[in-house]
């Protein structure tokens, strides 16, 4: 049978095996850590931005004299990745036509085009989670997948992290937010990407939706940016609930007009960068519960996420 008839029948027997185990689901308000909050100024400045250094994360460390040249400039540590005039070792793994190995990888600040994952919540600060399944953990593995798909086969782009491991840029909810979007901004990143799946209180919705600024500095490209990315999504199959702005409730500008009512977005326009949220299914939802539920399901839905990425900016297949 075709693949678009395999999917289809093995959606349905995905959605018979589901029905009635949706008990013990909780939207930890998991678009609380979303939710608006006091325009206030990050604590963070002065200070390193990420408390864990990481290799797939964005650090900026103090100039010192005495500090190892591949240390203050990480593009020329041993494990980056070797550029297009280098020539390859002979034990050197070729890995989806480059030479890009994902545990060793450090972004390249020189990149033609720099992006940012954000894989949303993580540590104390709890998204949703359904049956055993969590949130914050789906947001990591299909953001650290959809990172290695676009540094092993795009060689004019540059990932950072927010996070690679499960825990907070900030214990307190706010800061934590801005610290997302100051990631995107010290990287000069051409595009922040918060990576999330959703929850509904009664369990009956499903699908995909990327929420964008509704600030003019940056609300075309960021929903250009979520068009291709909904686009792949729904070539799995997954139902397309487009392009999404929402206004605050209570922050207001000077002229009486809401804020985004999203962090992630508010912060990131005021950067003028352009940050999206992507909601990419529903954990409690039949449905939309087969496209999850296997690691070949996420690595689909972060090659989407990925060939999105790539066809905005038009990346450079290596």
């Amino acid at each position: 049978m075709s693949g678009r008839i395999r999917r289809t029948f093995e959606m349905l027997l995905c959605v018979a095996a589901v029905a009635g185990i949706l008990t013990g689901c909780v939207n930890s308000g998991g678009k609380a850590a979303d939710a608006p909050e006091k325009l206030v100024k990050s604590k963070s400045e002065g200070r390193n931005l990420v408390p864990d250094v990481t290799r797939d994360t964005l650090t900026l460390p103090a100039s010192d004299p005495s500090t190892d040249e591949s240390t203050k400039n990480p593009s020329k540590s041993s494990g980056n990745k070797i550029t297009a005039t280098q020539k390859p070792e002979e034990n050197d793994d070729v890995i989806g036509g480059s030479l890009v190995d994902p545990a060793k990888y450090i972004p390249d600040p020189g990149a033609r085009i720099k992006i940012v994952l954000d894989p949303g919540h993580g540590g104390v600060h709890k998204g949703a989670s359904c049956d055993g399944i969590e949130e914050q953990d789906l947001n990591l593995k299909v953001a650290l997948l959809c990172r290695n798909y676009l540094i092993t086969h795009y060689s004019d782009v540059a990932v950072y992290m927010t996070r690679s491991t499960d825990r907070e840029l900030d214990p307190t909810l706010k800061v934590d937010l801005e610290e997302r979007a100051r990631v995107a901004e010290l990287a000069n990143a051409d595009a922040l990407v918060s990576i999330h799946f959703n929850a509904s209180e009664k369990h009956d919705q499903s699908g995909a939706i990327v929420y964008v600024s509704k600030r003019d500095n940056v609300h075309e490209e960021s929903a250009l940016l979520g068009e291709q990315i909904l686009g792949r999504l729904e070539d799995l199959g997954i139902e397309n609930h487009s392009i999404s702005i929402r206004d605050s409730n209570d922050l207001m500008d000077k002229n009486g007009n809401p804020y985004d009512y999203y962090a992630i977005n508010r912060h990131c326009a005021a950067r003028e960068i352009p940050g999206i949220i992507v909601e990419h299914a529903y954990i409690d939802s039949p449905t939309d519960r087969c496209f999850i539920d296997s690691e070949e399901d996420l690595a689909a839905i972060a090659e989407a996420d990925a060939l999105g990425i790539a066809a905005h900016f038009e990346l450079t297949l290596y």
